[in-house]
């Protein structure tokens, strides 16, 4: 495989970033300037100390993975700890020990993990398979589960892993193509998103027959070899079911949680798929999608999905703003819009870990970055978010990343 993947807006535009600041050594980058209004943010969300998150990124034509960390005080993100890496990475899954497990971006061959003071440890897949852009462990930490395309058939895998080697054991088909994100719910099940885009590996990521697309949503029993236990479809098939969040509780089901699902428009008409939607929601019976209001488009691309503990918050890339939805509070009511802010580029946005090793996510914000700079959001409710810290000329965020809990 190539050793440089573009996109994220063609490595912005070929690394072309302005006044961003100069570029220092690997540990001490140089600041950019915070966010207008900065010291009332503060104030509105308290003091917050260092935030250590696993991520990768780009500098240059060389590509990373590793650790960062960020205040809010003005200081510098400082890379931590960092591995050159072959080819863009995409998700990443933290341990119950504080590593992290990185795999690459689709069509992808390696995973990665990386631990304080050990060397890195590094997987590679089948021959005829390859990863697309997710990993989570297993509720008991013994196992990885990683999304997979078998590239003879073109259909979805689920493949099972033994933690320790990142060997593989098992496979469990997705019941669709083009499988994306997972993540464990509280049940023990497995939810998976199948992207639902066909493509051939002799294409890479180019797109396919676009009427033949069938994104999905299926549920999956680990504790069954992964019996397939329930799959739901939006109505309109040109939607890509592609990145998930665990919400709140849903009100009038109160063991279920809601399901956040970013999704990215494949409309032939480009108007229909500027105004597209990109958030859908799932209680655990229904799958619907939420319109936009009247007059916003946002280019029909939702990146990254994350949840403040009450609200939704979907980073658009293509149109530059990162969206608030707050889930219903009554069987039947709509989805609430809690409006956008602007961020250029923004795209990773999460709270701190969703793997089920670690402890709950805490009410501390969602983390965000774009092409230039970094942030605290408190939430959908503060009116300005919190000061912004640069990622610097040259290095910049790519799709994901995971706060890191202070105890990892």
């Amino acid at each position: 495989m190539p050793s440089s993947s573009p996109s994220r807006r063609q490595w912005l535009q070929a690394v072309g970033l302005t006044g961003l600041g100069g570029l220092a050594g690997l540990n001490g980058l140089a600041p950019l300037s915070a966010w207008a209004g900065s010291a009332t943010a503060t104030a509105q969300s308290g003091p917050v100390g260092p935030q250590r998150l696993a991520a990768a990124w780009m500098q240059g034509h060389d590509l990373f993975a590793g650790i960062v960390q960020l205040t809010l005080d003005g200081a510098p993100l400082q890379v931590l700890q960092s591995e050159r890496i072959p080819t863009r990475a995409h998700g990443m899954t933290v341990e119950a020990d504080g590593a992290v497990v990185f795999t690459s971006r689709r069509p992808g061959d390696w995973l990665l993990r990386l631990r304080a003071g050990t060397a890195p440890q590094w997987g590679w897949i089948e021959p005829d398979r390859a990863f697309t852009g997710h990993v989570i462990h297993s509720r008991d930490g013994r196992q990885l589960y990683t999304t997979e395309t078998d590239l003879e058939t073109g259909q979805g895998l689920i493949g099972v892993r033994d933690a320790a080697s990142l060997e593989k054991t098992a496979e469990w088909p997705t019941h669709g193509m083009d499988p994306h994100q997972l993540l464990l719910d509280a049940d023990g099940s497995l939810v998976v998103a199948n992207g639902g885009i066909p493509s051939q590996i002799e294409t890479g990521r180019r797109k396919l027959q676009l009427t033949q697309m069938d994104s999905s949503i299926v549920r999956l029993q680990p504790a069954a070899q992964g019996a397939l236990d329930g799959q739901w479809r939006l109505t309109d098939t040109r939607l890509s079911l592609r990145h998930l969040c665990w919400g709140p509780q849903v009100a009038w089901q109160p063991a279920r949680r809601w399901l956040g699902i970013a999704l990215q428009a494949e409309h032939d008409d480009p108007s229909t798929r500027a105004q597209a939607p990109v958030l859908a929601l799932f209680d655990g019976q229904q799958l619907q999608v939420q319109p936009l209001p009247a007059g916003t488009a946002l280019a029909g691309y939702g990146g990254d999905i994350g949840c403040d503990g009450q609200h939704f918050a979907v980073s658009c890339p293509r149109a530059d703003q990162l969206t608030w939805w707050q889930p219903p509070a009554r069987a039947g009511e709509p989805v609430q819009w809690h409006g956008s802010r602007p961020l250029q580029g923004v795209y990773p946005v999460a709270n701190h870990s969703v793997s089920p090793l670690l402890p709950a996510p805490s009410p501390a914000g969602l983390w965000t970055a774009g092409e230039a700079a970094a942030t605290r959001l408190a939430d959908a409710a503060s009116p300005q978010p919190a000061p912004a810290l640069g990622t610097t000329h040259g290095r910049v965020m790519d799709n994901h990343w995971i706060p890191l809990p202070a105890t990892a």
